[in-house]
């Protein structure tokens, strides 16, 4: 019988998806069995037909529930046991001689399901799995047919249509936001350098180039800072590489507590940081850069407290450059002027 599921969540939550998915079957299945004990009713089956609806409504969910808990990777479990649902309902569809609108509700339900679940080849194994079962128990029964379904029968297939619907609404929306919310992640992780936590270079050129183009039409000024750690080699050799991460790690702490909005710091690689400084003039910049040289000096953090460093820092105005990489490359050139003047300075680009 058909149940409510989400193939994302099993993949992305394991053994909590696949548990939930579990218990909706306990509900799936025992709606499902409503319209099939109506049919026992009136066709005075035998009480092995009872005896098979108790089993496949109360205890084939309870055993795929402990399958999925125990195992090893319980999304693939999940899978296979909703295989054994489209072959169970098969073979009710045969049980039910073709009654019309149970034996729709079942085989649609069957079908939607497994696409929502795992995509066509997911339907397609448990479309072939539906069909086995229906031939196998129709073979065995005697090719019963008896399409007409009683009123009673089709209210009785009314909740399982009703709450299948509903819930797999509710899912569907709920697998909308965690994709959402997934995709807003991989985004942030995408434009975000991973050791400080910082805007990448790829993520800042794109956005120095969304400034250099609106600056035609909203007007103002932008300027670009570009800073290195002086001598940042010997602090590797003298101290560790990880005492060099916790400095890179420090000065991005500072950048983004003097950043203000509009404003965005990032990591261009190694031990080279920038700052896109929206609407900033030039003296406004070389403001900024002298406070993150002073807050540099600070106390900092006990990893990297007893490590003196200093960086240089270049400075560059939007204006007159025609491309984000351009922006950036006069910057570069302001810094390396500062390199040669002593370092532990800030230029600004001629």
């Amino acid at each position: 019988m058909p149940f409510f599921t989400d193939s994302t969540e099993v993949a992305v939550e394991g053994v909590g998806a696949a548990r939930r998915i579990g218990w909706m079957r306990f509900v799936g299945n025992g709606l499902g069995a409503l319209p099939i004990a109506s049919i026992i009713l009136e066709r005075q089956a035998d009480a092995s037909a009872w005896v098979l609806l108790l089993l496949n409504a109360v205890a084939w969910p309870a055993v795929a529930l402990v399958l999925t808990r125990r195992a090893r990777a319980p999304a693939a479990v999940q899978f296979r046991c909703m295989i054994v649902d489209s072959l169970l309902g098969g073979a009710w569809i045969a049980f039910m001689a073709l009654s019309t609108v149970p034996s729709a509700l079942f085989a649609a339900l069957l079908v939607a399901d497994k696409i929502a679940a795992g995509g066509i080849r997911l339907a397609t194994r448990a479309t072939l799995a539906l069909v086995a079962g229906f031939v196998i128990a129709w073979l065995a029964l005697g090719l019963p047919f008896q399409p007409v379904t009683s009123q009673r029968t089709i209210v009785l297939s009314l909740p399982f249509l009703f709450v299948y619907g509903i819930g797999l609404s509710v899912l569907s929306w709920r697998l909308a936001r965690r994709v959402k919310s997934q995709n807003r992640q991989l985004q942030r992780l995408s434009r975000m350098d991973p050791l400080v936590e910082l805007a990448n270079r790829g993520f800042l050129i794109q956005r120095a180039q969304q400034v250099l183009e609106k600056r035609p039409h909203q007007g103002g000024d932008a300027c670009l800072l570009m800073l290195d750690v002086d001598d940042f080699k010997q602090i590797n050799d003298s101290h560790g590489h990880r005492a060099g991460d916790e400095v890179l790690r420090h000065i991005a702490a500072v950048l983004r507590h003097l950043a203000r909005p509009g404003d965005m710091p990032a990591r261009l690689g190694g031990d080279e940081f920038a700052v896109l400084l929206g609407q900033r003039t030039p003296a406004e910049a070389m403001h900024v850069a002298g406070q993150i040289r002073q807050h540099l000096q600070e106390p900092r953090t006990p990893e990297s407290a007893d490590i003196g460093f200093s960086v240089s820092i270049g400075i560059a105005a939007a204006a007159g450059t025609g491309t984000a990489e351009d922006w950036l490359a006069k910057a570069d050139k302001a810094l390396y002027h500062a390199k040669r003047h002593g370092k532990n300075t800030a230029r600004y680009a001629e």
